[in-house]
């Protein structure tokens, strides 16, 4: 958001991360995610059934009418027929625990190989989280426990336009003291205006810049560089 990047550069030095982006007008980053994405719907089915006795023909029944209802949803929404995509999911569990895990459910028939290779990706997918799996004792059940049907809409995204071109150097609108640590006090800061730099300008620490809705504090020893679509590339110096 727009007061994120205040604290950019104590972030990095925190997490050991070496390189940080603020886009464009941060503040509006989320608002312009929603318009970026496709749409998607989710329709869930709980379905509680331990594997060994999965009844498939009731699963796919299942699958087909959040299909179904998926497909409804998207058409109101004013998607075409042969636009609209779908995706299969499940949640799954080892008998006895009360957390599910979410897989990919294959496309197509869903017969005894399909079931398979989604207990093969829970398996697969509990190790990744938690560290361990169960794959290698047959005694310990694997259960299902709801059945899920994402329609997917896609739109057309926007094209993010490239900003002009810089000399590399820009030219500070002015300085003021900044306190960027408490030990050091404060100290001589250049002040740039984001709107005015161009693609390839480097600003090098201790700057601040601001925008309208947001500020980047680019610390001591940090430097930022804008890149061709106006995001400020933040990074320690070599």
């Amino acid at each position: 958001g727009g007061s994120g990047s205040l604290l950019l550069c104590r972030l990095l030095d925190i997490v050991g991360a070496p390189v940080g982006v603020v886009p464009r007008d941060p503040g509006n980053l989320s608002a312009f995610g929603l318009l970026a994405v496709d749409v998607k719907v989710d329709h869930v089915q709980t379905y509680v059934s331990r594997d060994a006795v999965l009844d498939l023909a009731t699963v796919a029944a299942r699958f087909e009418a959040l299909r179904e209802r998926a497909a409804a949803a998207l058409t109101a929404e004013g998607f075409a027929a042969a636009a609209q995509r779908f995706q299969r999911s499940a949640d799954l569990r080892y008998f006895g625990q009360a957390y599910e895990v979410r897989v990919p459910v294959p496309d197509g028939s869903l017969d005894a190989a399909a079931a398979r290779a989604t207990v093969g990706a829970f398996h697969d997918a509990h190790e990744r989280l938690y560290g361990y799996s169960l794959h290698d004792k047959p005694g310990q059940q694997v259960e299902w426990v709801n059945l899920r049907v994402t329609g997917i809409g896609p739109i057309t995204r926007p094209a993010l336009r490239p900003v002009p071109t810089g000399d590399g150097a820009p030219h500070p609108a002015g300085t003021r003291p900044v306190c960027f640590d408490a030990a050091a006090g404060h100290v001589p800061t250049a002040i740039f205006v984001r709107p005015g730099l161009r693609a390839g300008d480097a600003v090098v620490g201790p700057a601040v810049i601001e925008e309208y809705g947001a500020t980047v504090p680019v610390h001591p020893g940090y430097s930022a560089t804008v890149d061709g679509l106006g995001n400020l590339v933040v990074a320690r110096h070599a």
